[in-house]
């Protein structure tokens, strides 16, 4: 795997961690079909899978390419339900985003 394909990860998750914690107080404040408990962790799992994904291929883990693709799949999940809750919410749409790219730079270090 390449330098850069490692780093376009890593940032990828890392943006993907800090867009759920941003979109999870965004939904909070939202209240209603937004507070969802499976919505709320959902979230709160994509976040903290994506930030441990970074730390594994930043210590370069050997371990990292099996963690990126069960991140992968969360962020995957995590974009559909997104997506499911955030009908033009422009938060919610840039979660999406945000998950979709990570799910796709990890499928890449996963391969």
């Amino acid at each position: 795997m390449h330098h850069a394909d490692m780093e376009a990860c890593i940032q990828a998750c890392l943006d993907c961690h800090r867009t759920c914690l941003a979109t999870i107080a965004h939904c909070l404040a939202q209240g209603g079909h937004h507070t969802e408990k499976a919505h709320i962790v959902l979230m709160m799992d994509c976040a903290q899978l994506c930030a441990t994904d970074a730390d594994f291929m930043i210590r370069g883990s050997a371990h990292h390419a099996r963690l990126c693709g069960v991140c992968a799949e969360v962020c995957e999940a995590c974009a559909a339900d997104c997506e499911k809750h955030g009908e033009g919410d422009a938060a919610m749409q840039a979660c999406v985003v945000a998950c979709r790219r990570c799910a796709a730079e990890c499928r890449k270090m996963a391969a």
